[in-house]
């Protein structure tokens, strides 16, 4: 019999007494992610309720560092917070139709550091759109003119905060440095503008591209893993990857990429658009044209209006080099 002065420490459910469970930090981290994984999959029509996703991720990132401090394995429970990060960054679209306005005064609200990069989507947003502008504009007075109207663009209509225009002036600098040839002092200026955006997956890109090409082959990866964690394709990595070899004069490195590229989506033009301009670079015109022709064709048909037209200019250009190449002594 028990003492009736010892306190009962049993629950009673129906005619049976169950012992009462208490929920560990641990467990309440493995609650969080349940939430987290539930409403990332299930944006539509979530609303500004879907803002509800950043706070869990704020409490599931606090709770699995002190975890980790006081020295409890978590692999586990960090393996699905990475990938719930990665579904989150390649829903993102998504998430901020729902969201709208209401994600730049909940951020006002809560006041995150940078590190918490999901309170920042709307800004990876308009990088991602200003990538965009400037996808494929490489060398030339063309890239000059067309460089200046997205500049013009970008001024007017985006309108980024004094943040990402300190981080802009940096990568700008670095991309001026990789063409002049000093890479060493471009790799600071991406260094600089990666602090100040950390979730750019471009600045991690060239940090790599230009480790890679200092000798620093361990850095270089770590850089290409971050990179890579944070674009929404493996295509568009190996595509930027591509076009920044191509940059720095590294051929063989450019070429592999859009190789892979080509292989992982073959329907897109822009893989073959690069390898054109490889093959432009090894004065293989021939090559060039073919390969200008197929990304033209493919898009036509995806309705690509902005590829088609770099690659009608380019084409007419390789045509002239190969002209000329043939009268030349």
């Amino acid at each position: 019999m028990r003492n009736s002065s010892q306190p009962d420490t049993t629950t009673r459910m129906g005619k049976f007494f169950v012992p009462p469970t208490a929920r560990t930090p641990a467990d309440r981290v493995r609650e969080a992610l349940d939430r987290a994984e539930r409403q990332v999959t299930n944006l539509r029509g979530a609303g500004p309720r879907a803002l509800e996703l950043l706070h869990l991720f704020d409490q599931i990132a606090q709770r699995l560092m002190e975890l980790e401090a006081a020295g409890v394995d978590v692999r586990a429970e960090r393996v699905r917070f990475e990938t719930l990060q990665r579904q989150l960054s390649h829903r993102r679209d998504s998430f901020l139709a729902e969201v709208g306005v209401a994600l730049r005064e909940e951020r006002a609200i809560v006041q995150p550091d940078r590190t918490r990069w999901w309170w920042f989507l709307d800004e990876a947003a308009a990088r991602r759109r200003w990538r965009r502008l400037r996808r494929g504009l490489i060398g030339g007075m063309i890239a000059a003119i067309l460089l200046a109207g997205a500049w013009l663009a970008y001024e007017r209509f985006i309108a980024p905060p004094p943040r990402m225009r300190r981080a802009f002036r940096h990568s700008s600098a670095g991309e001026t440095l990789v063409e002049e040839g000093d890479l060493q002092a471009a790799l600071a200026e991406f260094e600089a503008a990666a602090a100040l955006t950390p979730d750019d997956p471009a600045l991690w890109l060239w940090q790599g591209v230009i480790r890679s090409e200092l000798g620093e082959p361990e850095e270089a990866e770590r850089a290409f893993d971050f990179a890579r964690s944070l674009y929404e394709t493996e295509f568009d990595f190996l595509l930027e990857r591509g076009m920044a070899y191509l940059r720095v004069g590294d051929l063989t490195a450019a070429n592999a990429d859009a190789e892979q590229a080509i292989a992982q989506n073959p329907q897109s033009g822009w893989g073959y658009y690069l390898r054109a301009n490889v093959a432009v670079e090894r004065e293989d015109y021939d090559a060039a044209i073919a390969d200008l022709e197929r990304a033209a064709d493919l898009a036509r048909a995806a309705g690509d209006a902005e590829l088609e037209a770099y690659t009608r200019t380019q084409r007419a250009m390789v045509i002239q080099l190969r002209l000329q190449s043939t009268v030349s002594p």
